[in-house]
This record gives C-alpha cells, structure tokens and sequence, in this order.
C-alpha cells in the first residue's frame, strides 16, 4: 500500500508488481489490507478487553478475514486517485507466501470487534490523506 501511493502522488515513477504466476485469481499475492481505524478500533477492544484482571496473556488476529490482490489493490487506488499507476511485473521474491490474511473470528467472539472498512474505503482515505501530503507529515521540530 505504501508504494502504490508513492507511485499515485507522484514520488515514484512505477511499482514492481512481484510475481504473476501465482495460483490466485489475477496471478498476484493476496493480502489482508486494514484500514487504519479499524486496526486502532481493534487495539482499543484489546486493551478493555485486558480491564478484566483474569484475562492473561491472549492474542488476536485484527484484520478483515479477506484477502486482496496486488492487481486488486492497485485498481482500488487508480479508482480512488483518478491516476493511472504505471506498473514494473518481475519475478517471484524468495520466501513470498502466496495467500495470507486473518483468521478473525476470536476476535469477533472474544473482542466483539469486526472490521468496518473494505478495501475501497481504505484507499479512498488514503488518497485523502496522502494527496495533502505526499512526502508525510512534517518532521516536528524539537523543542529542547
């Protein structure tokens, strides 16, 4: 996601598009993309989850339980953008899983946490944000 919004913003020129012969539906690696409230809304059921002193030590899977494309992403960000993103296919990387995303349902049941937010909403957000600042926020200056 970083990188096909530093290709949207202008900051670089293409994205390498690692692997196309994979056993998905485009040929791409599937990921579980989360939008960054969802995540924060995740943290924060965990951390009430944890006010109760017989919890201990648990773990969740924060995701959307649902796997996207490379191809997928990168058209979700065209549509979010209106820019076409120039695109570099090349081979596989060592060591890349083909499919991974989030097995979510502890999370539901335990958290009573569910992802909002799909992948368009993600990039629109994203868009949003980084268009108004394509090298990031600025670094504050210290005070000391």
């Amino acid at each position: 996601m970083p990188f096909v919004q530093q290709v949207a913003v202008g900051r670089r020129p293409a994205l390498t598009v690692y692997g196309t012969d994979y056993g998905t539906k485009d040929g791409t690696r599937v990921r579980d993309y989360i939008h960054v409230v969802d995540l924060a809304e995740g943290h924060i059921a965990a951390l009430n989850k944890l006010s109760d002193p017989s919890v201990g030590c648990e773990v969740y899977n924060l995701g959307t339980g649902k796997g996207t494309s490379v191809l997928e992403m990168v058209a979700a960000v065209e549509k979010a953008s209106g820019k076409k993103i120039p695109l570099i296919m090349a081979g596989r990387r060592p060591g890349d899983a083909e499919v991974v995303y989030a097995s979510t349902e502890k999370a539901e049941r335990e958290l009573n946490w569910k992802a909002k937010y799909g992948i368009d909403e993600m990039c629109r957000d994203q868009w949003n944000w980084a268009s108004k600042n394509p090298y990031g926020y600025e670094p504050c200056e210290s005070t000391n």
